[in-house]
C-alpha cells in the first residue's frame, strides 16, 4: 500500500542511483588519460512495481549495472596489427644500425677504400720502381683491414646487443603472463560475489596489448570472464596459472621454449620474432657475407702477389699481401708493412715489368664472386643495396601498419575512450536528477511535518 514512505523510500533510491551515476561520471573523468581505461556507463532501470487497487505504483529507480563499453573485434584487430607493428619497427631499428655502420656512400665507406686500393695498385704500375707508391698500397690496405675489423666487431657487438633484448623481451612477456594470470583470479573471485571488475578488466586487457607488440597472440575468452592466451598453440596464461619462456641455444641459433614444452615455439611476429629472426638470420647473413667478401680480397690479391716481385737484387718473390682469412683477421703482412720493397709490382723481376701490379688493379672488374657472376666492388655494392632494400621494406610496412593502428585506436576510442564533453553533459544530468530526489525528501518531510502539526 503507498504512503509517505514509499514515496521517501523512491527519494532515497534515487539519491542512491544517482549518486553513483556521479560517482562513475567523475571515474571516467579522472582516468580520461589512463592508458588503457575504457569508459564506464551506469544502467538505471526501474525497480519492481507495487500493486495498489488504482493499478501498478512504482517504487523509483536502481542501478542495474556499471558496464565497459567495449568492442571485442576492434581489440582482436588491435593486437593483429601490433604485433606486425613490432616486428617491422624491431627490424628496422636493426638494420638502421648496419646501415650506419656501413655508412655508404661516403668517403670513409669501404666502397670507396676498395677504389682506392685497386687506384693505388694501378699508379703502382706506373711506377713500379718508385718506393712511394708501394707505400701508398700498403696504407691503402692498412685502412681496408681495419674497415673489415670494425664490421667484423660491430656486427658481432650488435648480435650480443640483440641476444641481450631478446632477454629483456622475455622478462616482460613473463612479467605481463603473471599479471594477467593474477588479473584472470581476481576477475573470476569478483564475478562469483556478482560486482562485474571493470577496472581489473581493463588492466588485463591493457597487459594483453602489450603483450601483442611483443609476440602473436591468440585470446580465448571462456563462460567466466578468464582468458587463455597462447603463443603459437601454447598457453602462456590463464587462471591456472602461467608459463614461462626461456631463450636456449642450439647451435649458433636462439630457441624459445616455454617452462612446460618441449618443442620450440617457432615465432615469428611481434618484436620477439623481429629481434629473433634478425639474431638468428639476418645478422649472420650479413656477417657472412663481410667474411666472404674479405676473404675473396684476401685470396686473389694474394694469389697474384704471391707470384709476383719486389724490388731487390735479387727480386724477392712468393710473398702474400694479405695475413689472415677473414674479415676478423684480415691483415697487411708485416714484412711488407717492415719491407716496402717487398710489394709485387713485377711478373717477371725485370726493371719495368709491371704485369703484376696490373693484374691486382684488375681485379676491381674480375668476376670471382656469386658463381663467378660479380667483382669485389659488385659483391659488396649488392650488400649494401640489400641492407637498403630490406629498410625500405621494414620502413613501408612499419608505416602502413602504424596508420592502421591509429585508425583502429580511433576506432576504440569513440566506442571506449572518455569524451569530457560528453561526460560533464552527464553530470549536469545527474546533478539535477540528484539536485530533484532531494527536494523530493525535503517535500515529504514536510508533508510528514504537516500530519504531525495536526495531530
Amino acid at each position: 500500500m503507498s504512503s509517505l514512505s514509499t514515496v521517501l523510500e523512491v527519494a532515497r533510491r534515487a539519491l542512491m542511483a544517482h549518486r553513483i551515476a556521479m560517482d562513475t561520471v567523475g571515474h571516467n573523468v579522472a582516468n580520461a588519460e589512463t592508458p588503457g581505461y575504457t569508459r564506464q556507463r551506469v544502467n538505471l532501470t526501474a525497480t519492481h512495481p507495487l500493486r495498489t487497487p488504482v493499478g501498478m505504483l512504482g517504487t523509483g529507480v536502481t542501478v542495474q549495472t556499471i558496464e565497459r563499453l567495449r568492442e571485442h573485434f576492434i581489440d582482436s584487430q588491435i593486437r593483429a596489427t601490433n604485433d606486425a607493428l613490432g616486428k617491422a619497427t624491431a627490424q628496422q631499428t636493426i638494420l638502421s644500425q648496419i646501415e650506419a655502420l656501413l655508412n655508404e656512400p661516403s668517403d670513409y665507406g669501404l666502397s670507396n677504400q676498395l677504389d682506392a686500393f685497386f687506384n693505388a695498385f694501378q699508379n703502382l704500375a706506373v711506377h713500379p720502381e718508385e718506393s712511394a707508391y708501394r707505400n701508398a698500397v700498403l696504407q691503402q690496405g692498412v685502412l681496408i683491414s681495419k674497415t673489415f675489423h670494425q664490421y667484423d666487431s660491430t656486427l658481432k657487438k650488435l648480435q650480443n646487443d640483440v641476444k641481450s633484448d631478446i632477454e629483456v623481451k622475455l622478462q616482460t612477456i613473463n612479467t605481463l603472463a603473471k599479471k594477467i594470470s593474477e588479473l584472470d583470479v581476481q576477475i573470476i573471485q569478483s564475478r562469483a560475489t556478482g560486482v562485474e571488475p571493470n577496472d581489473l578488466l581493463d588492466q588485463r586487457d591493457y597487459a594483453i596489448k602489450e603483450l601483442s607488440n611483443l609476440v602473436r597472440v591468440n585470446v580465448v575468452e571462456d563462460s567466466q570472464g578468464a582468458v587463455l592466451v597462447a603463443i603459437e598453440g601454447t598457453v602462456i596464461a590463464s587462471k591456472s596459472g602461467y608459463a614461462e619462456l626461456t631463450a636456449r641455444m642450439n647451435g649458433s641459433k636462439i630457441e624459445i621454449y616455454s617452462s612446460d614444452a618441449v618443442r620450440p615455439l617457432l615465432i615469428q611476429s611481434g618484436s620477439l620474432g623481429g629481434v629473433l629472426e634478425a639474431y638468428n638470420s639476418i645478422l649472420p647473413t650479413y656477417i657472412n657475407k663481410i667474411h666472404t667478401l674479405a676473404s675473396a680480397l684476401i685470396t686473389s690479391v694474394n694469389a697474384l702477389h704471391r707470384q709476383g716481385y719486389g724490388l731487390g737484387s735479387p727480386p724477392p718473390t712468393g710473398y702474400d699481401f694479405f695475413s689472415g682469412t677473414n674479415a676478423f683477421d684480415i691483415e697487411v703482412n708485416q714484412d711488407l708493412l717492415n719491407n716496402s720493397n717487398l710489394v709485387a709490382a713485377s711478373g717477371t723481376g725485370q726493371t719495368g715489368d709491371n704485369s703484376i701490379a696490373i693484374a691486382i688493379s684488375q681485379l676491381r672488374t674480375t668476376r670471382i664472386l656469386n658463381g663467378n657472376s660479380e667483382s669485389i666492388p659488385q659483391f659488396y655494392s649488392s650488400l649494401v643495396s640489400d641492407i637498403g632494400t630490406a629498410i625500405t621494406a621494414a620502413e613501408k610496412l612499419q608505416t602502413t601498419q602504424t596508420l592502421i593502428l591509429k585508425q583502429l585506436e580511433v576506432q576504440r576510442a569513440s566506442v571506449s575512450g572518455v569524451s569530457i564533453d560528453e561526460e560533464m553533459t552527464n553530470m549536469i544530468r545527474y546533478q539535477r536528477a540528484f539536485d530533484a530526489s532531494a527536494r523530493m525528501v525535503k517535500t515529504v518531510d514536510e508533508m510528514f511535518q504537516t500530519i504531525l502539526s495536526m495531530v
